[in-house]
């Protein structure tokens, strides 16, 4: 009786999946512009190129799995979690809206078991405003001006050999340069980075609460 009453759990269990959802969008711009980031989390990847448009995917998903009584009423849980980009001249904001948390939620993530990751290829020029919640940051190939402030994750720039005017800061973590530059001590736990370059100088404002910042160059020969 007991081998005849596993098999409907072992079905179920294999019809149980994680939902998802991806989108590409594209823009055409003339220049390089600004790309602004607002409430965004999850994982973010940027990565310059030689093209003058910029692609957005975003890619929507659950942590875990469910069976096929589940499905729906997460589906809908994963459709209240919502991605939009809006173009204003050559810049583009990337909006992200969720439903507002549980007082009784971890302070520092208003993610719930949804996760998102945004994949996006701009004109390497493009200035970055970048206004996180959770999540991981990863940059590369990119020559304008970066702003980026997370609560709760790692930065991490990959940026070639340059001029650059560098503010890093960490609350709960530390800061990992490449580059040379005054490290000290913030609070007793954090860190502290700066970087001072004359002009013409790419300005990068980088801040977490908690999380790690690392400033790296490139380690094989260039392309």
């Amino acid at each position: 009786m007991a081998f005849g009453l596993m098999l409907p759990l072992l079905a179920d269990d294999r019809l149980s999946q994680s939902l998802s959802s991806t989108q590409t969008t594209r823009f055409n711009v003339a220049a390089a512009g600004a790309i602004h980031f607002e409430n965004s989390f999850g994982e973010i990847d940027i990565q310059g190129w030689d093209r003058p448009e910029v692609e957005v995917t975003t890619t929507r998903s659950t942590e875990h799995t469910y069976g096929p009584r589940q499905r729906a009423a997460e589906q809908q849980r994963l459709d209240r979690v919502q991605v939009s980009t809006r173009q204003d001249g050559n810049d583009l904001v990337i909006s992200t809206v969720y439903p507002a948390r549980s007082f009784y939620l971890h302070p520092l993530s208003r993610r719930s078991d949804i996760e998102i990751h945004y994949d996006v290829h701009a004109p390497r020029a493009s200035k970055l405003i970048i206004d996180h919640n959770s999540g991981g940051m990863y940059i590369s190939g990119m020559d304008g001006a970066v702003r980026a402030t997370v609560i709760n994750g790692q930065i991490t720039l990959l940026l070639a050999p340059g001029r650059y005017a560098i503010d890093a800061q960490c609350g709960l973590g530390n800061v990992y340069s490449d580059f040379a530059g005054q490290d000290r001590s913030r609070h007793l736990i954090g860190r502290k980075f700066s970087s001072e370059a004359a002009a013409p100088a790419v300005n990068l404002y980088l801040r977490t609460r908690v999380g790690d910042i690392l400033l790296l160059q490139p380690s094989g020969p260039a392309d």
